[in-house]
C-alpha cells in the first residue's frame, strides 16, 4: 500500500512540474502577441489570465501532493497520451486546415477516445464545432482561421 501512495505522490509532483512549466511558457509566450492600435487589452491577456491559476495550482501539486493515490491503468494512460498528442496535432493543423475542419476532426477523435460510438461522435462533433465557430466568429467577433480557398 505504501508503494501505491509513493507513486501517487511522485505522479502529482511530476504533473505539477509539467503544469508549472506550461504556465510559465504560456505567460512568457503571451508577451509576443501583438496588440492592435489603441487596444487596451490585447490577445495576450487570456493566456496570462489562465497561466496564473494554472501556475498556482501546479505549485500546490508540487508542495502538497497526495490526493490521487494511484497511477491510472494502462488504458487510461494511453487515452491521456492520445488526447495530448491529438491536441498538439490540433494546434499544428489549425492554421493550415482552418478552424472548421481541424476542430471537427479533433473533436470527433477526442469523443471517440473516451468511448462514444461513431454516430454520436459525428453528431456531437459537428454541433460543437459549428457552435464554437458561431460563438467566436459572430458573437465574440474573434476571427478564426478559414479553410484554404474559403474566405467569407
Amino acid at each position: 500500500m505504501e508503494s501505491l501512495r509513493t507513486s501517487g505522490v511522485v505522479g502529482d509532483r511530476i504533473a505539477g512540474t509539467v503544469l508549472a512549466v506550461l504556465a510559465a511558457g504560456a505567460w512568457w509566450h503571451s508577451h509576443s502577441f501583438a496588440t492592435g492600435f489603441m487596444q487596451p487589452v490585447g490577445p495576450g491577456a487570456f493566456p496570462r489570465l489562465v497561466s496564473v491559476p494554472l501556475g498556482l495550482l501546479a505549485l500546490y501539486l508540487i508542495l502538497r501532493p497526495g490526493f490521487n493515490q494511484r497511477w491510472p491503468h494502462r488504458a487510461a494512460l494511453l487515452r491521456q497520451v492520445g488526447a495530448l498528442m491529438l491536441l498538439g496535432g490540433y494546434s499544428a493543423f489549425l492554421e493550415p486546415w482552418g478552424f472548421l475542419p481541424a476542430s471537427l476532426v479533433t473533436v470527433i477523435v477526442l469523443i471517440r477516445l473516451f468511448g462514444a460510438p461513431w454516430k454520436q461522435s459525428l453528431v456531437s462533433g459537428a454541433i460543437l464545432t459549428v457552435g464554437l465557430y458561431a460563438l467566436f466568429e459572430f458573437a465574440l467577433g474573434m476571427p478564426l482561421p478559414n479553410m484554404p480557398g474559403l474566405s467569407w
